[in-house]
């Protein structure tokens, strides 16, 4: 999976957001709220990846266990999915 285009990470004022860019800027889809770990991800998701591959970076990057981050993971790139965010590889 990889992040669709059309969508850049922006830290604002302590806030993770991503912004609409080119054609995505028509759409409904305004500006997404993000907390630091989304945002790690969304950064992961620049180039093709794994879930299982992203579920590795988290465990690096963060003091969590597996079992909670593989669950947190999956909600998040099924909102991701929903929201239109994900092109399949």
């Amino acid at each position: 999976m990889k992040a669709k285009t059309g969508f850049t990470l922006r830290h604002i004022v302590g806030e993770y957001m991503l912004v609409p860019t080119g054609e995505s800027t028509g759409t409904d889809q305004g500006y997404i709220l993000l907390n630091g770990v989304s945002a790690f991800i969304w950064e992961q998701l620049q180039a093709p990846v794994t879930q299982e591959e992203l579920l590795a970076a988290m465990l690096k990057k963060y003091a969590i266990d597996e079992a909670t981050a593989s669950a947190d993971l999956e909600k998040l790139l099924s909102h991701f999915q929903e929201a239109g965010l994900l092109e399949d590889y």
